[in-house]
């Protein structure tokens, strides 16, 4: 889990390559399951009605059989009964960004309703707010500002190993 460009979906991908299992990405199940991308679903129904097709898809991945990485979608840190599912279903890793790399990485944030106006203070706010649920849930916490998307994965591949 982490904030939108942390590289949950490039990460994830690596890392389910490496374990050789299945990844599910919250952003293909909302697009699968709910007809809509998060951005069309977000302008077309809300904020609201947006995490609440996330949490489902949350919902969804977890019924699924493990092994498998799963990339979850941010919205889940502003929930307490999503972070007990995360909690419940296996190991949680946060890839942690800070919110000037996540600027950079981003952009103007094309596709992503939030970035509207000034995106490195938009993900601040976002990084202030949900930083202490996503490390309060994690079992691991990944540093992810300088680091490429295969050495994180390996990363979290050599941890899941040493802890059995």
């Amino acid at each position: 889990m982490g904030l939108m460009g942390a590289g949950k979906s490039t990460v994830g991908g690596a890392l389910a390559l490496r374990l050789d299992c299945p990844h599910l990405d919250n952003d293909h199940l909302l697009l699968a399951n709910a007809g809509a991308t998060a951005a069309a679903l977000a302008v077309a129904a809300g904020a609201e009605e947006l995490h609440e097709q996330e949490s489902a898809q949350l919902g969804r991945m977890v019924s699924m059989p493990a092994p498998f990485v799963a990339g979850i979608a941010a919205s889940a840190a502003d929930r307490p009964d999503d972070l007990a599912l995360l909690r419940a279903a296996g190991t949680v890793v946060y890839l942690r960004v800070s919110a000037s790399v996540l600027a950079a990485r981003l952009g103007p944030g094309e596709g992503r309703p939030w970035l509207n106006g000034d995106a490195e203070a938009v993900l601040q706010r976002m990084f202030e707010q949900r930083d202490a649920a996503f490390q309060s849930c994690a079992d691991l916490v990944i540093d992810c500002d300088v680091a490429d998307a295969q050495s994180v994965a390996r990363d979290i591949a050599a941890a899941l190993v040493a802890a059995g």
